[in-house]
């Protein structure tokens, strides 16, 4: 509720408008310390191919926009049924009317706007600040998911936290510091790498009917041909070529791929995500990972590819076998005890179509980063 009644007679909560695309790509920044622009709002929520509208509900005080709850849209496979589901996602509210009552309020919007109709249910891994509002409106939790970490390079970690570096000027003492810091570095990456490779190379046995196949971007129909020779019972992102298409086309990001083809057919696919510091898993097909070998192969093509990363990550059910690759999951040790995840929780939330999300267990599900909005 507001902190007076004054405040709350100059709330609103609706619907978004085309004017607030502005003050919504303003408090994004100031939120969440990433600037984003025109084109990437345009792909995520107006060019979204599976709502006919903006998905968002805006909260304003005096008429201004000081908070915004937006979703987003996407294809769910239920036991061969296809349905629409609402991710919410990019949630904020400034930090001058936060505790006013006004992610609750969007809440409630939301779920009355959208309880006939598309979508059918929400489902989403809320941070620590929106999961307990997500749980006082209906939603319910289903269990956690974990991100596997690769780490590639420890010591650049350490050059981040060290004040001594490279860049120090000649005349800081801490130069030499830095200069030590930076051949130690080159010398365990190079070797990091090196014992990296051999032990990936060990792993996959020799295919010599396996063809690699790289790609600069991802292939839509060649991935949808993959996806469709088994497509799993799990609760999952149905995946087409008009979905790829769409997904990849995310201007804040970009994307690669690996198809392995055996007789000039592709029998598995990986796609990546790299940045200059880490590279993402985001995809891996078949999604039953049966084609475990095949998968495996291309890993290692990747791993090899980005080894200068200082980590790789996967989510979810991405990697046949993370362990043997040394990915370790962020939920047991040892990186539990130095992560702490804020969003591996699945929560959801049935809007009336009766299919009992609510009562499910993570196992009914199957993710990989290409089934979050944040990828």
């Amino acid at each position: 509720m507001s902190t007076s009644p004054r405040a709350a007679t100059r709330q609103t909560v609706r619907a978004f408008a085309p004017a607030d695309r502005a003050a919504f790509l303003s408090l994004y920044e100031t939120v969440f310390g990433h600037e984003r622009s025109a084109d990437w709002f345009r792909w995520k929520f107006r060019e979204n191919p599976y709502v006919d509208h903006v998905p968002i509900v805006a909260a304003t005080v005096g008429g201004e926009p000081v908070g915004f709850r937006s979703f987003f849209a996407q294809e769910m496979r239920l036991s061969g049924v296809v349905r629409t589901a609402f991710q919410p996602c990019d949630t904020m509210i400034h930090a001058d009317h936060r505790g006013q009552g006004l992610f609750g309020r969007m809440n409630e919007h939301a779920i009355e706007r959208y309880r006939t109709g598309q979508p059918s249910f929400f489902f989403n891994f809320p941070n620590e600040h929106s999961k307990p509002g997500n749980l006082a409106h209906g939603w319910k939790e289903i269990g956690t998911v974990p991100a596997y970490y690769r780490p590639q390079n420890p010591v650049s970690v350490l050059e981040d936290r060290t004040d001594a570096g490279p860049s120090s000027p000649a005349t800081d003492p801490r130069a030499a510091d830095g200069r030590r810091i930076a051949a130690l570095a080159d010398a365990l990456e190079g070797a990091i790498a090196t014992s990296h490779r051999a032990g990936d190379r060990l792993l996959v046995g020799a295919d010599g009917d396996l063809e690699i196949e790289r790609h600069e971007t991802p292939p839509p129909e060649i991935l949808e041909t993959v996806y469709r020779r088994s497509i799993p019972d799990a609760i999952h992102t149905n995946r087409t070529a008009a979905f790829y298409r769409w997904r990849f086309a995310n201007p804040a990001r970009t994307y690669a791929a690996y198809v392995a083809r055996r007789d000039d057919e592709p029998v598995a696919a990986l796609v990546t995500s790299s940045t200059d510091a880490y590279t993402r898993v985001v995809e891996t097909l078949p999604r039953t990972l049966e084609a475990g070998a095949a998968i495996e192969r291309l890993l290692a093509a990747a791993l090899d590819d980005h080894a200068d990363r200082g980590y790789v990550e996967a989510f979810g059910e991405t990697l046949p076998a993370p362990l043997r690759f040394r990915f370790y999951p962020d939920t047991r040790l040892p990186l539990s005890a130095l992560l702490q995840p804020t969003a591996r929780t699945l929560l959801a939330r049935d809007l009336g179509d009766g299919i009992g999300l609510e009562s499910s267990s993570i196992d009914a599900w199957s993710f990989s980063r290409l089934d979050l909005d944040t990828t």
